[in-house]
């Protein structure tokens, strides 16, 4: 075999680049791409979703959230303080100083600990 072969494409490898334009369109598809669709429950999704937010706002007990807000997944484990059916929110405490108001319509899972 003869020495080009071997040694690859070093020929043309000084010339390779990466224009600040380049890294920028990079940049950006790589972040449309982690965007997410607004979730679509049907009724039986939801009413999981009652049953177990119930659970926790009755008993105290810990449930891990999924929910979507400006494009994003977000995930969080926090225990159901209130359910507002007439305004259509859910408000979670993750710590003794953080509450968080969801929305139902933001809402993608809420499962038991």
């Amino acid at each position: 075999m003869s020495d080009f072969l071997e040694r690859g494409n070093l020929l043309w490898e000084g010339s390779r680049m990466m224009l600040p334009e380049h890294k920028q369109a990079i940049r950006a598809q790589n972040e449309r791409e982690k965007h997410s669709p607004a979730p679509e429950l049907d009724v039986q999704e939801l009413e999981e979703l009652g049953r177990v937010a119930t659970h926790s706002l009755t008993h105290s007990t810990p449930v891990h959230i999924v929910y979507w807000e400006n494009g994003y997944d977000y995930k969080l484990i926090a225990t159901v303080e209130q359910v507002e059916p007439q305004k259509q929110q859910v408000t979670v405490r993750e710590s003794k100083d953080l509450r968080k108001t969801i929305m139902f319509d933001q809402l993608k899972s809420i499962e038991r600990i």
